[in-house]
């Protein structure tokens, strides 16, 4: 859900007139708009409300942070097209397969 849509979601529909005749003079085969109940949605990805790095399993912080150091330190890595030396594969790997947040 885009940031746009959630404030749709609370903004009132706007109501151009509140005039009876002008309702009433409207063609009978042309649909009306009704206001409908708010649809509540199920959170589609993460399981607590905030998933951050601040939230972060200990694990989780020190394998992103070794990725990281390397990946700028390392002439053969180049992380947006996914080229990695040997030891940046490694680090990458680890980072990808270490959870974020702890199992219960």
């Amino acid at each position: 859900m885009s940031l746009l849509s959630a404030l749709l979601n609370h903004m009132p529909p706007t109501i151009a007139s509140n005039n009876k005749t002008n309702l009433a003079s409207r063609d009978p085969e042309r649909p009306r708009l009704m206001l409908a109940n708010r649809i509540e949605r199920p959170a589609l990805l993460y399981s607590s409300p905030h998933a951050s790095a601040a939230t972060a399993t200990t694990e989780w912080r020190r394998a992103r942070d070794q990725y990281l150091n390397h990946i700028m330190a390392c002439r053969g890595c180049y992380a947006p097209t996914g080229r990695h030396c040997t030891t940046g594969a490694h680090l990458r790997a680890s980072y990808d397969n270490t959870p974020m947040e702890a199992r219960p």
